[in-house]
């Protein structure tokens, strides 16, 4: 979690929520920090498009060709977070 964390401090260059950093580091954690990197959730985060970051999260939904449910059922937890965050957001 320190990598992950070490992560998002580096690539968000915005302010975020507290339950917006959490849903981030949980993403940051399962995909890898380069993958965040390069992702376009990334961007959003970083334009403070925030919500148009929440179907972002469900683009990563794919192990390999298979799309299992519980990496359905992750993500959708992760944007639910993170919308949270959002709506408490000044």
């Amino acid at each position: 979690m320190a990598r992950a964390n070490s992560a998002l401090e580096r690539l968000v260059k915005v302010p975020l929520h507290p339950l917006q950093k959490r849903a981030l580091l949980s993403f940051i954690f399962n995909v890898g920090s380069g993958a965040f990197q390069r992702s376009t959730l990334r961007s959003k985060v970083n334009r403070e498009e925030h919500k148009e970051v929440l179907p972002e999260f469900l683009k990563w939904i794919w192990a390999g060709s298979v799309r299992p449910r519980g990496l359905l059922r992750r993500r959708s937890e992760e944007a639910a977070l993170y919308a949270r965050g959002t709506s408490r957001q000044k």
